[in-house]
C-alpha cells in the first residue's frame, strides 16, 4: 500500500481537496485507517475529525512526510496526471502483494 500512502501525502502537499477512498478503490474504513496510520507515524498532522467524519482539508505534511515524498521520488515520476487514474496506479502495488 505504499502507493496509496504516497498519493495521500502528495495530494495533501498540493492541497487537493476531496480525496477519498473511492479514488483509490478503497472502502471508507480502509482509507481512514491509512490516514490515521500516516498521522500516527508522524507523516502528517491536523486531520480534522468531527464525530464519525474527518477532513484532510486542514491537514499538512510534517518533515517526515516531506522526506518520504523525496525518498520515493521515482513514484512521482510515474504519478498519474489525472486524479481519475489513481485507482489504476495504486493497483500496481496490490499486484506485487
Amino acid at each position: 500500500m505504499m502507493r496509496v500512502g504516497f498519493s495521500i501525502l502528495k495530494e495533501i502537499q498540493v492541497k487537493r481537496t476531496g480525496i477519498s477512498g473511492e479514488l483509490y478503490g478503497l472502502k471508507d474504513i480502509e482509507f481512514e485507517r491509512m490516514v490515521k496510520l500516516l498521522e500516527k507515524q508522524g507523516y502528517l498532522e491536523r486531520v480534522l475529525r468531527v464525530g464519525d467524519r474527518f477532513s484532510l482539508k486542514p491537514a499538512r505534511l510534517l518533515e517526515k512526510g516531506e522526506m518520504f515524498l523525496e525518498e520515493h521520488a521515482r513514484l512521482a515520476d510515474e504519478y498519474p496526471d489525472s486524479i481519475g487514474e489513481l485507482k489504476e496506479w495504486v493497483r500496481a502495488d496490490r499486484a506485487k502483494e
